[in-house]
């Protein structure tokens, strides 16, 4: 009786652990996880799971006559899968499961560097009891369309300063994001001219078929300007992503 009371208030109860059966990820792919329950010290009865893919984003809040900036947990996408079985003392049940990221998950590596928080975190319902629960860090590249957009701004005389991730939704004239949050590519010029940019910051609306790129441009004395256009995500190299970045940047 003990032992069910304890595991009611969490205590000796099944532990869930997702592995990442894909090491490295691109939005709007598939990845695979195997999903490993571990029995506590009573048996317990399992309803089911739940996947969230979450970020972690830069959001804004007006406190008084202050405007506060703070980090927040935001979901992106996620999943619950039923189970419906009975974990036995000390077992394991094992499952595997396919997830679809969402085109406009934000990358989270770029060449090499950790540039964002993207992580999968697992939730198990177990019945009368308080869920465990697993966070796994996901490795998430750009796509080659935006590779090449990156690419191409640099060798047009930009440094990439920073990324982040930004709780809000963003619009260009042919397009408009659905996740509540949003990445954000922040270049500076190599060299400063009177009249040119004094920085650029670069988003990605991906629809699958589509990379939908924003980039505001902040010049030293007309202020920021917006240029949008959608790229087909079969352009996927600096020389055919050329034509349509390069009249946004003049």
């Amino acid at each position: 009786m003990l032992k069910k009371l304890l595991a009611s208030v969490g205590i000796g109860k099944a532990t869930v652990d997702t592995i990442l059966l894909d090491e490295h990820l691109r939005a709007g792919d598939s990845f695979a996880i195997e999903v490993v329950i571990k029995g506590g010290d009573v048996e317990q009865q399992l309803n089911g799971l739940e996947f969230a893919i979450m970020a972690e984003a830069k959001a804004e809040q007006q406190v008084g006559d202050e405007e506060v900036k703070y980090n927040k947990s935001m979901v992106l996408q996620s999943w619950q899968p039923s189970l419906n079985v009975t974990i036995q003392p000390g077992e394991t049940i094992k499952h595997q499961f396919t997830l679809d990221l969402h085109p406009e998950v934000p990358a989270t590596s770029l060449f090499g560097q950790r540039i964002a928080k993207v992580w999968l975190q697992t939730g198990l319902d177990i019945k009368n009891g308080i869920d465990g629960s697993d966070k796994d860090p996901l490795i998430i590249v750009p796509s080659n369309t935006q590779l090449a957009v990156l690419e191409f701004i640099e060798n047009s005389g930009y440094r990439l300063f920073k990324s982040d991730i930004e709780a809000g939704f963003v619009r260009g004239r042919d397009f408009s994001s659905h996740l509540p949050c949003y990445q954000e590519y922040e270049f500076k010029p190599e060299s400063r001219s009177f009249f040119g940019a004094r920085e650029l910051e670069v988003t990605f609306v991906d629809n699958g078929a589509e990379t939908g790129v924003l980039i505001e441009i902040d010049r030293a004395f007309s202020g920021d300007g917006y240029h949008s256009v959608s790229i087909p995500n079969h352009c996927d190299d600096v020389a055919s992503v050329r034509p349509y970045i390069e009249r946004l940047l003049s």
